[in-house]
Parts: C-alpha cells; sequence; structure tokens
C-alpha cells in the first residue's frame, strides 16, 4: 500500500510559504527608484544611537533599507538588521493616521564592536526599540 506522504509534505510547505507571504513587506511599498532613494536621503534625518530615518512627505507609501557592509560586517546581521526595519514598518503600516511618505532607513553607527563584530541579543533589542520608537509605537 502506498503511503501519501510527500504529497502532503508539499501540501504543508505550499501553506507555510503562503502565510509567510503574507508577513512580508508588498513589493508596491518598496522604493527601488535611486534617484528617489537619493532625494529622500537628502532631507534632514531623525537619528537616534543606531538608525537614521530619512522622510519625504508624497503622494505615495515606500521604504527602502540601507545596512552598509562597512558598519555591519557579518551578512547574518545585516539581514538581521534589515529584518527588524521591515517590521517596525510594517507595524507602523497597520496604524497608519498620517500623511503617506517615502521612508528610507539607515544603519549609522558600527554595529558589534565589543564583541568581535557580532550583532548580539542587547544591540538588538536596543535597535528595535530604536524603531519603536522611530515610527512612533
Amino acid at each position: 500500500m502506498l503511503k501519501d506522504v510527500n504529497a502532503s509534505l508539499f501540501k504543508q510547505q505550499q501553506s507555510e510559504k503562503i502565510l509567510r507571504a503574507g508577513k512580508s513587506l508588498p513589493r508596491s511599498k518598496r522604493i527601488s527608484d535611486a534617484n528617489l532613494i537619493r532625494q529622500v536621503l537628502g532631507q534632514k534625518p531623525q537619528v537616534s544611537k543606531f538608525i537614521a530615518k530619512h522622510q519625504l512627505a508624497d503622494h505615495s507609501l515606500g521604504v527602502a533599507l540601507t545596512v552598509p557592509k562597512k558598519l555591519a560586517k557579518r551578512a547574518v546581521d545585516r539581514n538581521r538588521i534589515k529584518r527588524l526595519m521591515r517590521e517596525a514598518f510594517r507595524h507602523s503600516l497597520q496604524n497608519i493616521s498620517q500623511v503617506p511618505e517615502l521612508t528610507v532607513f539607515r544603519l549609522r553607527k558600527k554595529v558589534g564592536e565589543r564583541t568581535k563584530g557580532r550583532l548580539r541579543e542587547p544591540e538588538r533589542q536596543e535597535i528595535r526599540a530604536e524603531l519603536n520608537k522611530l515610527m512612533g509605537q
């Protein structure tokens, strides 16, 4: 008797992908035009210890993220920081009551200076708190 194990695993993986896709940042909210990003970066930022948030009031809503390799050496850390930035932006979308604006988040300070270039939990929590504060949560 044949078992249908592989098919059920495939269906389970497909349903997990659908769930993850709902949590991702929609492509329509991403800024990809270099000239537009330069224009937003030309605005005076709101700054915190690690993050700078540049905004440009516009008729559209979008976000771009910059985490330079010079400031976060490990790809794992750069990806984690970008994930935290996207998460903060997604949460701000839920309670949007302001004018749509273009936003660029920029890492402005080197992470992991005391931990051999690795982003550790205290810094991660600090970055998350700064992002929440910048997004007005």
